[in-house]
């Protein structure tokens, strides 16, 4: 889960709650799927929104 101090650290942009929130809930679906079509759409939708909210580098480090 992304935090204030993930987010320092990280040097990531300055996120909106709501940015956040999605971030985080779709990183937390993307752990729990049992599927493969889940796990690959999940992933999916991480890594869009952490490439348009400019959160690359915290993407990499939740994937890794």
């Amino acid at each position: 889960m992304m935090t204030n101090e993930d987010m320092k650290r990280l040097q990531l942009p300055e996120l909106t709650p709501i940015q956040i929130r999605r971030i985080n809930n779709a990183e937390t679906t993307c752990k729990n799927a049992t599927s493969d079509w889940a796990k690959n759409y999940w992933y999916n939708v991480l890594s869009k929104l952490c490439e348009k909210y400019g959160c690359m580098d915290y993407f990499r480090k939740v994937i890794h």
